[in-house]
């Protein structure tokens, strides 16, 4: 999109360098804690390269230790998803180094030892792994071997395909790290996918999730939860619970002898904030017998057990959301239940990085002294500091004890961004109290600015005052270029409890659009944006809302950019991977009556004078490229001149979507 400036605003040279260096910059993320909190491993991954392979390398460094970070693992090729052994010196990890391109490999390598990581050879592909708590072996899930008659129609090049058939559905394998032998778990029933396992405190058991078949179709579909011991001959699988349908991420078994799951505040839910339910194993699951914490003015969105050492009580660590600002506590669970105890940390004009997090509660074992240790990627857009590494330990009282940056990213470090970005409260024409990120252009004194209202996806996510680009985000790139960028929290997104994050329910457009369009009036009532030099984009659910405004709006937004956003809400449901998720966002079944109002951005194409640039991943299963090609149809065909002339569709070959 060409610059609007008009404010004096032009760029130097080095200044264009410096934006270029942030778009290539790679993300430090996954970072996890040793067993005893002594060290760190994160993933530094290597952003926007020309080969299709993801190029990642681990760092660690010591906790207490400025200044100690170093290269691990490195080699041109993926190294992620790395966790530390229990005894603290080995990190198990995934890599594709042994054959390039295909993640799936189980590597070992130990923190001192400066030579090459070792390979597991497992026999098989490892999609996500768990070291149990006493270290001796690794679970894994893996694709099951294929029937022999699908295997033999594929070799004779007949590869048409069943649409619900069961085919390399996940199972539980078990890797002896002493003998090197592995084997699958036994007693689990195989026309089943395994969607999520955990340990049991004592290692002798796995708790597992199933549902119907792979794909993300069937998270929406009931849930049924297992628990079976390894070591039996013929092991019985023992009920534990069924849920509506899929909590987000992993479970917890917690020592205290509580399940631990991320379910939505009314689990039937497909849209709605997310709460943090817990329940005794053997109890059933039900509103009497479970606690239910968070979700009703604040979301609790990510859970991690910090205790494993079979201490007999739970401490699970949570990452709560409330409005822009994120805080982590320590729950505990003991014979009576389960509780909030303390604050462990507060961002305070900075973010965590998509859940990038890790948090340990740790005994000294010469002085039985007790503390939290926090792990976490923070960055502040706000203080211009790019992602970092930090450790942050505090006693059980929550006081800290300190803080260290662990390492300073190179390509972002040379030169800070000399810009500004503020966190914005306004009130929606309801009286709904609603918030979002202004992010002004560099050297900006003051007056009217050409202003892109950019749009967060999900809807479930949030805007929040990080500083990191990648795909889906463009505020620093589009900042640089001039434009004052606001980024509204509408109705719908993450943070702000139930009846906010619910009201994503009501249908598209019927809430979420007046929401970021009023952030616009509130801008421009503040004098800073420019009513007549506005646009509006973003990516995924930021895409839909704006092809939502622009056909709503017709002639106000002068651009916009539309990535693989939702066009159609009925073929939606029809076509994309999740079709729950679409009904629930669009409220429309295709197979139901006439609708009663419209839905969808692709029915009232005609009069829109916005000039729009579409784009899609030919491989995108979330929101299919038809979306964005029939929006490319309408628009050529029924916007004003000046709206069929200046749309542009842009598909990016074997890309998904995102």
């Amino acid at each position: 999109m060409p610059s609007m400036n008009g404010n004096g605003i032009h760029p130097e040279e080095d200044d264009q360098d410096l934006a270029a260096r942030i778009a290539a910059a790679g993300k430090v993320r996954e970072i996890r804690l040793s067993p005893d909190g002594t060290h760190v491993v994160y993933q530094y991954q290597h952003q926007y390269r020309i080969s299709a392979s993801t190029e990642a390398d681990l760092w660690v460094a010591k906790t207490d230790v400025p200044g100690s970070a170093r290269l691990l693992v490195s080699g041109g090729c993926y190294n992620g998803g790395a966790d530390f052994h229990p005894d603290g010196r080995r990190i198990i990890f995934l890599s594709d180094r042994a054959t390039p391109g295909k993640k799936g490999t189980l590597f070992a390598v130990d923190i001192d030892d400066r030579g090459e990581p070792e390979e597991m050879a497992t026999g098989c592909r490892v999609q996500s792994f768990d070291i149990s708590p006493d270290g001796a072996r690794i679970a894994f899930l893996s694709p099951a071997p294929a029937p022999e008659e699908h295997t033999l129609r594929v070799k004779q090049k007949y590869d048409a395909t069943v649409y619900s058939e069961k085919v390399g559905l996940a199972r539980i394998m078990l890797y002896d790290l002493a003998t090197k032998e592995t084997s699958p778990v036994k007693g689990i029933r195989e026309d089943m996918q395994v969607e999520s396992f955990t340990w049991s405190p004592d290692s002798k058991e796995l708790l597992y999730r199933l549902r119907e078949n792979k794909g993300v179709e069937y998270s929406e579909m009931p849930i049924l939860v297992e628990r079976i011991a390894i070591d039996e001959e013929n092991p019985v699988p023992v009920h534990v619970a069924t849920y509506p349908r899929s909590p987000a991420g992993q479970s917890l078994w917690l020592g205290s002898g509580h399940i631990a799951d991320l379910q939505n505040y009314i689990p039937t839910n497909i849209l709605d904030a997310r709460t943090l339910f817990v329940h005794r194993l053997g109890e059933p699951f039900t509103d009497g017998a479970t606690t239910r914490l968070y979700g009703e003015t604040e979301d609790a969105v990510r859970i991690v057990n910090m205790d494993t050492s079979g201490s007999g009580e739970g401490f699970i660590a949570i990452e709560v959301c409330n409005d822009v600002d994120t805080h982590m506590d320590v729950v505990v669970c003991s014979a009576d239940g389960a509780r909030t105890t303390l604050t462990i940390f507060e961002t305070d004009d900075d973010a965590i990085w998509f859940s990038a997090w890790d948090a340990k509660r740790v005994v000294d074992p010469t002085s039985g002294d007790v503390s939290y240790i926090f792990a976490a990627i923070l960055s502040s857009a706000i203080r211009h500091e790019p992602p970092n590494a930090w450790t942050i330990r505090v006693d059980i009282n929550g006081r800290l004890r300190n803080a260290r940056k662990v390492v300073v990213p190179r390509e972002m470090a040379r030169r800070r961004a000399a810009s500004q970005t503020e966190v914005v409260h306004w009130n929606a024409e309801d009286g709904t109290r609603l918030s979002g990120i202004v992010r002004y252009p560099p050297g900006y004194e003051g007056g009217k600015l050409p202003t892109f209202v950019f749009l967060h996806g999900g809807p479930y996510r949030r805007m929040i005052p990080d500083y990191m680009p990648y795909f889906c985000q463009w505020r620093e790139l589009l900042a640089w270029s001039g434009y004052l960028v606001i980024c509204p929290n509408y109705r719908g997104s993450q943070g702000r409890g139930h009846q906010f994050g619910y009201a994503a329910n009501l249908g598209v457009g019927m809430t979420d659009w007046a929401d970021c369009d009023s952030m616009a009036d509130e801008m421009i009532r503040r004098g800073v944006a420019d009513p007549d030099r506005l646009a509006v984009g973003g990516w995924s659910h930021g895409g839909s809302i704006a092809a939502w405004g622009i056909t709503e709006t017709k002639t106000r937004y002068k651009a916009a950019i539309i990535g693989a956003g939702v066009t159609d809400w009925e073929n939606m449901v029809l076509e994309s991977g999740s079709p729950e998720l679409e009904m629930a966002i669009g409220q429309r079944l295709p197979w139901d009556e006439a609708p009663k109002r419209r839905i969808s951005p692709v029915h009232a194409v005609s009069g829109v004078d916005t000039a729009v640039l579409i784009l899609t991943g030919e491989k995108d299963e979330r929101v299919p490229s038809g979306q964005s090609i029939g929006f490319w149809r309408g628009l050529r065909r029924h916007a004003t001149p000046r709206g069929q002339k200046a749309v542009e569709l842009v598909m990016y070959p074997r890309e998904t979507h995102g």
